[in-house]
């Protein structure tokens, strides 16, 4: 792994573990398409899972007075059924068509959140499992298994609080079962230092700047460099073909 890539993880790493702390959402939407590009799209998922699980797991214990035990539970429930086929798909894609369904995936996701804000489809007990097996099966396949939930607390009116701890610990056991069904990232030991540092140092600074940073501003620039790796992802992925 050469310098300019372990910077570029870095930075992509850093950011996306800050948005995560600040949003409760956004490593996976900024980090998944860049570090598919930067190590490809089996190695940048896998990479993006450990660090998920990490900056998550970090989180759910910060804010662990606020966690929805019972919800978190039926929410990984309910992913573990989208994990299998999502599994089957990502092992059986080459590499060229799994950046392209990654690209996709994040692109339908970003849209997603925006056009289905209320959906019905994710209310109720059915709500609930619909909203887990599809983020299971994003983020084994693309690592990007936010989205879903995002729009299942808007249908629900989640209070955002108890929804900001949840997730965390959710998200946390998500990454537990992707890991499992994918195995993990075969990284330098250097990879490993820039991307565990750089994570460490998003989730600190976030934590300690998240009071003063607009929120509504924060999301927004998730979505715009979210867009941006997607549609650069695609194009690799295309031209590879």
């Amino acid at each position: 792994m050469d310098t300019l890539t372990l910077v570029g993880v870095g930075v992509v790493l850093f950011f996306g573990s800050f948005i995560q702390r600040v949003t409760g959402m956004g490593l996976a939407l900024v980090a998944s398409p860049f570090l598919v590009l930067l190590l490809g799209s089996v190695t940048g998922v896998q990479t993006l899972q450990v660090v998920g699980l990490g900056v998550c797991l970090v989180s759910a214990i910060t804010l662990r007075s606020d966690v929805n035990m019972r919800v978190a539970v039926l929410l990984l429930v309910a992913s573990a059924i989208g994990v299998v086929p999502g599994t089957l798909i990502a092992n059986a894609l080459p590499a060229s068509w799994l950046g392209i369904l990654i690209g996709t995936v994040t692109l339908i996701a970003l849209a997603s959140t925006v056009f289905l804000r209320k959906s019905r489809l994710f209310v109720g007990a059915r709500g609930t499992g619909i909203a887990g097996a599809l983020s299971g099966f994003m983020n084994v396949t693309a690592g990007v298994g936010g989205p879903p939930i995002v729009i299942y607390a808007n249908s629900t009116d989640w209070e955002y609080k108890e929804y900001l701890a949840t997730v965390q610990l959710y998200f946390a056991g998500l990454n537990i079962l992707s890991l499992i069904a994918r195995g993990v990232p075969d990284l330098p030991t250097a990879g490993w230092m820039v991307a565990a540092g750089s994570a460490v140092a998003g989730v600190v600074i976030g934590n300690l700047l998240s009071a003063s940073i607009n929120d509504s501003i924060a999301k927004k620039a998730v979505f715009a460099i979210a867009g941006v790796g997607s549609l650069a992802t695609v194009i690799q992925g295309l031209s590879a073909l």
